[in-house]
């Protein structure tokens, strides 16, 4: 059985963006290759990787990131909207979830949650 290492994400300016989500997740750099940065985060076991692409995908990132706010998706949201991010679009799946489509400063796209318990 396989075990998930790492999940890649494209960006243009890759040592940036591990950078901006270092900061943002309380990450810790881990390695740099030519055109390749990889970071860890707390109470994830995969590193997450950032590889240097020529331009970004159009649309929709067939792999992104949930983000699941420990207390208000509002203010997780606002926090990293502060930090640069965009805010692309709100949904609710019902009164008590919902989530937000998000944009790093990089074109990256990811979503964050209401709390939820699993």
């Amino acid at each position: 059985m396989a075990n998930i290492g790492m999940i890649t994400l494209d960006a243009l300016d890759e040592k940036a963006a591990s950078a901006w989500w270092r900061a943002v997740l309380g990450g810790k750099y881990l390695g740099q290759y030519p055109g390749f940065t990889m970071i860890s985060v707390p109470g994830f076991s995969a590193r997450l990787g950032f590889q240097k692409v020529d331009e970004i995908t159009a649309g929709k990132n067939r792999v992104h990131l949930d983000l699941q706010a420990s207390t208000s998706r509002e203010q997780e949201v606002a926090r990293c909207t502060a930090a640069g991010a965009t805010r692309v679009e709100d949904h609710t799946e019902d009164p008590t979830f919902g989530w937000t489509i998000m944009r790093d400063p990089y074109g990256i796209v990811f979503c964050i949650s209401d709390p939820h318990e699993d």
